[in-house]
């Protein structure tokens, strides 16, 4: 995972436009937990067609985008292609930013485009875009890259996305998500191929060992064999393309870096848009709205919900005003046409969860928490609410109060008076209670106390033998005579403290009496010291390696003329 912050950036930057009755769209991007935003993102609602006229400015105020990023609707009332992209930086945002604010341009001047060949225009807009950053003398030492995610709309009623790395696109179809894209990682069969072929290795998951996507634009350092071509470099910005034919059943395009698909799949993410335009709510709120739920509450889960998220929702209206369409596609909800909506999607990381998970472990510290058994019987406690802020108490065994407190948890942190800042640990006589240990909740499985027993054994039996329970809890270890020499006083004596040690350490060698010592003592005592190495000083004459070369280099004589 990249650098994190303290506390996440939640500015978002969300616009939301429309054109005339094809297209209503929302886009917001949001830096979240990372040192900096290296997302970028292109949406033009009017890119001219073979043929066609040259953009016309428009009227309409369209909000400020981030650096790197934009997006324009010229030529109102005139009919056009219509672009939208997405780049996730990686190594830095150069590469993204030039990509977004070049990509459509590169691709409306391609005679492949002018020619209608809209497949073959958007590989060659990749693959020269990747050329114009290598030939850039201001982009000669910089190792960053981007994925990028591109779906072009044509007049003809198709829909063709292309794709390198792992930012996604799909659609919604009949509520059912349409994959438009496919993730390009080192792993797949067909990536690990060329990778290899090329000279490159996957470790890790990543290409050499380092980067964690197979395909992008940037990223020269893997790009270095220049006896191949840039489809079959080690990392390559040749996109895969996928094309969909318009048949009127189309509810909405979705295209997104791995922010939002590292933590919601590709289903759950058309759920989510459906059911929230169902209910009435704006394309830019619905955005903002799957951005903070796949925030992470902190920066300790692994990256995941950390990174910076950038999302475009594009509502394929068909004709229809954006009324018009939020309720044709509220009527096919309710209806249940196609997919059946659910009302929600679970929260990622557990910020709603409650309830019993009886099964154990409520999806790991953010999901339901741990099972304590207690006097209420068992309850399902977070992690990050048993520690508090600052972490667990233990009251050490000299404690004079113990029949006050015995048995009791305390939170270092908490308040004392507060419901919850004391644990108690489960009664001896609960046998049917669920017991914890490292091996997850195991039934009848009581936790004892050995020491609990040993004011009432003999002599003998407090120093030589003592019942162990192994891990399992189904068989006793005994630690048998073995144990006999360790004592914890003088030799011949018990310990000088009446109470049992505070804790014992199984397997510890025997440690030796004082009168066992003193012979070795008195021999060490009478051993003549071992004399040191000594240095004899050479004093401030030249070495014969000097003498030989001369005290002085020649070249540096001042003397010399």
């Amino acid at each position: 995972m990249g650098q994190t912050l303290s506390e996440p950036v939640t500015e978002k930057h969300t616009t939301v436009l429309s054109r005339d009755k094809k297209f209503w769209v929302g886009l917001s991007d949001m830096q979240g937990w990372r040192i900096s935003m290296e997302d970028s993102h292109s949406v033009h609602l009017y890119l001219p067609p073979p043929g066609g006229e040259p953009a016309k400015p428009s009227q309409e105020e369209i909000p400020q985008q981030p650096a790197g990023s934009t997006v324009t609707n010229d030529s109102t009332g005139v009919d056009g292609n219509a672009l939208f992209g997405v780049f996730d930086g990686h190594g830095g945002s150069t590469v993204a930013k030039f990509t977004g604010t070049t990509i459509h341009k590169r691709l409306a001047e391609l005679d492949s485009y002018q020619s209608g060949d809209y497949e073959t225009a958007l590989k060659e807009a990749f693959l020269k875009t990747d050329e114009d950053l290598r030939a850039d003398p201001n982009f000669f030492n910089d190792p960053s890259g981007c994925t990028a995610v591109v779906g072009l709309i044509t007049q003809d009623g198709r829909i063709i996305v292309a794709n390198s790395g792992d930012s996604r696109s799909v659609l919604g179809y009949q509520g059912v998500a349409k994959a438009m894209s496919n993730d390009h990682k080192p792993t797949n069969k067909e990536e690990t191929a060329r990778i290899t072929s090329a000279g490159g290795f996957v470790e890790f998951g990543r290409v050499n060992g380092n980067l964690a996507l197979s395909r992008a634009i940037g990223d020269f350092e893997f790009k270095q064999n220049f006896s191949l071509d840039a489809e079959k470099q080690i990392v390559t910005a040749d996109p895969e393309i996928i094309t969909h034919k318009i048949d009127s059943e189309e509810e909405f395009l979705v295209l997104a870096c791995d922010g939002i698909w590292d933590c919601l799949s590709s289903q759950q993410v058309v759920d989510i848009v459906r059911r929230a335009v169902a209910n009435g709510d704006d394309l830019g709120k619905i955005c903002e709205d799957l951005m903070v739920k796949c925030l992470a509450t902190d920066s300790e889960t692994g990256g995941i919900g950390c990174d910076n998220m950038t999302v475009v929702v594009v509502a394929l209206l068909n004709g229809r005003t954006p009324e018009e369409w939020r309720q044709w596609v509220k009527e096919r909800v309710e209806n249940k046409v196609g997919h059946d909506t659910p009302e929600s999607v679970p929260d990622i990381f557990g910020q709603n969860q409650g309830g019993s998970n009886a099964g154990g472990f409520g999806g790991g510290f953010g999901g339901a928490g741990f099972r304590i058994a207690g006097a209420g019987g068992l309850q399902n406690l977070n992690l990050s609410s048993i520690l508090g802020a600052s972490g667990i108490s233990f009251r050490p065994p000299e404690d004079s109060d113990d029949e006050e407190d015995d048995g009791e948890l305390h939170i270092i942190g908490g308040d004392e008076g507060a419901e919850g800042s004391k644990i108690s640990v489960v009664d001896e006589e609960e046998e049917d209670a669920d017991y914890l240990d490292d091996k997850g909740i195991k039934k009848g499985t009581k936790p004892v106390d050995v020491t609990d027993k040993l004011d009432s054994l003999p002599e003998k039996s407090k120093r030589g033998s003592v019942q162990l329970v192994d891990d399992d809890g189904d068989s006793t270890m005994d630690s048998g005579e073995e144990s006999d020499d360790t004592t914890t006083g003088t030799e011949g004596q018990g310990s000088s403290s009446t109470k049992p040690p505070a804790f014992t350490s199984i397997g510890s060698p025997n440690v030796p009496s004082h009168k066992e010592l003193l012979p070795l003592n008195s021999r060490i005592a009478d051993a003549s010291p071992q004399e040191q190495l000594k240095r004899d000083p050479e004093g401030d004459e030249a070495s014969g390696a000097v003498k030989v070369e001369g005290l002085m280099d020649t070249s540096e004589n001042p003397l010399r003329l």
